[in-house]
């Protein structure tokens, strides 16, 4: 974790980068307000280099790699001569050469900026940890994507395997058919030998015959039946339970037909009736006929499905899925070398080892296809491990990402109260610049240079945390379990902007600095939300849940963020209420009345957001 008093350093750095305002010439009180101020800077950055110095020390064992990017940050500060050139700045405003303070003021800031990025980058730990995720996740999709070729070859393996059993259903089910056919021939050529008159202890023994051939055909009409199921269940697209409707199997419905002749045979020639049995005998003989020709017909169907599937082809495919797992096999295991000789610890990939065992199992599932052997249980046992691998990377990734929005909501912690320093210390900026442009307006009604420069200076600032929010709208990536913390941040540096483009059009009035306010309150909201979440969790406090995952704050804090934005509106509108209907009419009352509804919609749909993911979360619970 890092350490906390980094933390503080960059805060205090962060806001020494802010634009400190040179005094105008013209105002003596102002003049020694800026020299004082000055001076109050380069007392800061001495104790703040002395602390860096102390802390570096302290964090050699403990936390090394803050060690090396403070010493870093020394050695920034030695080559840029940072300390000589704060003392010669005040040295110039001393001297009321305020155009050269300026300039190396501007200077000073913009090294002081990138001393703070420099220390900005301290973050090691969240860093690593996004690569980390990174490059588990990228292994982890690779894996679900071979394990579902992996899934869709086994199941033509399987359906392959399953043809081939039934076209040998199909070949003995014909033999068994073409069997009763001979039997029934033989005894219809066995009653057309007996004639008209023939005794009854004559026909009685082929009545028997018949009686068990027909059940026998019976028998067979059923198991027809069953492989007419079969069949449709194999059809390409069939779901698993497809079944023929009951009557529409023509193999089965043609041998039910003989049964039943043979039923009518049997009865004819137990009443001793012999002759009219013939033409019963005779419908079995067709009927039979017809189902072994419907037999053949079902085998040509199941033999077109089989070309549709050549081994040669599913051997192939095998082969290129086994090569594919074998190289992430190899890039996981590579991936586990550090090339940082600062970090030369292995990072061990999970679900690498069950990958591997994927790969001999794929490996001889291929060769048993080439030797036209169905492979579907080699298939299946590498999915399986294929499958495992995956829930070892989801598994490790679960645990990632919590830490990674642990570290965030440190990181994001410490921006914000860097953040709301430096704003507070633009809004004094521009407090005090609106107090003294009415007493030092040109001829002309123009505001001097020099205090031009200073606006446009509290400005840059401005932007400078415009950009700091939309750096941490990047860490927010990362986390998907809030509604809103996302989009209050995006209100931030929207608010941001809209202060940086007033204050860049030359305006300090008393709007300007209610925004200044409005972005101090949002940050003191952001910071108080963060630091409560921090100490929840480190009391051991869980929070709602989100697919298993902790939100980054909790629902109570997105409330309240929600509640802070409708008074925010209410305030607003009932100022409006107060202007004049006059004003209200012209241009400017127009926007501000558009401004005011588009915050109204934003706070409308930031709502209907949380709710919407308050019900997801209410039918998860039901659910379980």
């Amino acid at each position: 974790m890092i350490a906390r008093g980094l933390a503080v350093v960059v805060a205090l750095l962060f806001a020494l980068a802010s634009p400190l305002a040179p005094a105008l010439p013209a105002q003596a009180p102002v003049a020694q307000g800026a020299a004082h101020q000055q001076e109050l800077a380069r007392t800061k950055f001495r104790e703040l280099t002395d602390r860096m110095q102390k802390l570096m020390v302290v964090l050699q064992k403990s936390e090394p790699e803050d060690s090396r990017l403070i010493a870093a940050g020394l050695t920034f500060v030695q080559e840029k001569k940072l300390h000589q050139r704060l003392e010669h700045a005040g040295s110039l405003m001393q001297q009321d050469r305020w155009d050269d303070a300026l300039a190396v003021m501007t200077e000073l800031r913009q090294d002081l900026g990138r001393l703070y990025e420099l220390l900005q980058n301290r973050n090691v730990d969240l860093r690593k940890l996004m690569e980390e995720i990174a490059r588990l996740q990228a292994f982890r999709d690779r894996v679900d994507k071979l394990a579902k070729e992996q899934g869709e070859e086994k199941a033509e393996s399987a359906r392959l395997e399953d043809l081939q059993r039934h076209l040998a259903e199909i070949e003995a089910q014909k033999q068994r058919t073409e069997a009763l056919l001979a039997q029934q021939q033989g005894l219809r050529a066995a009653t057309n030998q007996l004639g008209t008159g023939s005794a009854a202890d004559a026909t009685r023994p082929l009545a028997e015959k018949e009686g068990q051939l027909q059940q026998d055909t019976q028998k067979l009409a059923q198991d027809l039946a069953k492989l007419e199921q079969d069949a449709a269940a194999l059809q390409p697209g069939a779901k698993p339970d497809a079944k023929p409707a009951p009557g529409s199997g023509k193999s089965s419905k043609s041998a039910g037909q003989a049964a039943q002749a043979m039923g009518n045979a049997q009865q004819q020639l137990g009443d001793n009736r012999a002759e009219p049995s013939l033409k019963d005998q005779d419908q079995a003989i067709e009927e039979l006929r017809r189902t072994v020709e419907e037999l053949d017909a079902m085998a040509e169907q199941a033999r077109r499905e089989l070309l549709k599937l050549p081994f040669e082809q599913l051997a192939k495919k095998q082969e290129a899925t086994q090569q594919s797992t074998d190289g992430l096999s190899r890039d996981m295991e590579q991936s586990e070398q550090s090339d940082s000789p600062d970090d030369p610890a292995e990072k061990p990939t999970p679900g690498r080892q069950r990958v591997q065992q994927a790969v001999p199992k794929q490996r001889a599932a291929a060769g048993q296809l080439k030797e036209y052997k169905p492979a579907k249980q080699k298939q299946q046992d590498a999915k399986d491990d294929l499958d495992a691998a995956k829930q070892e990377l989801d598994e490790a990734l679960a645990q990632l990402r919590q830490q990674l929005q642990d570290e965030v909501l440190r990181a994001l912690e410490e921006r914000f109260t860097a953040m709301l320093h430096a704003q507070r210390e633009l809004s004094l900026q521009t407090k005090t610049l609106d107090g003294t442009r009415q007493n030092v307006l040109t001829a002309s009604g123009a505001l001097p240079a020099a205090l031009a420069e200073k606006v446009q200076a509290v400005a840059a600032g401005e932007t400078d945390l415009q950009l700091e929010a939309a750096d941490a709208l990047k860490l927010l990536e990362e986390d998907g379990t809030t509604a809103l913390f996302p989009s209050m941040v995006e209100q931030l540096r929207d608010e941001l902007r809209e202060v940086a483009q007033r204050l860049g059009e030359q305006q300090t009035d008393l709007p300007v600095q209610e925004r200044q306010r409005a972005v101090e309150d949002l940050l003191e909201l952001l910071i108080d939300s963060l630091r409560r979440t921090i100490e929840r969790k480190e009391a051991g406090q869980g929070g709602n849940c989100n697919g298993g995952q902790p939100p980054l704050v909790p629902v109570s804090a997105e409330l309240k963020m929600l509640r802070f934005l409708q008074e925010r509106v209410n305030k607003a509108t009932k100022e409006f209420d107060g202007v004049p209907a006059e004003q209200k009419a012209g241009d400017a009352g127009r926007s501000r009345s558009d401004d005011l509804s588009a915050k109204q919609a934003r706070v409308r749909d930031l709502t209907r957001k949380l709710a919407v993911k308050l019900g997801k979360e209410n039918d998860a619970e039901e659910g379980r």
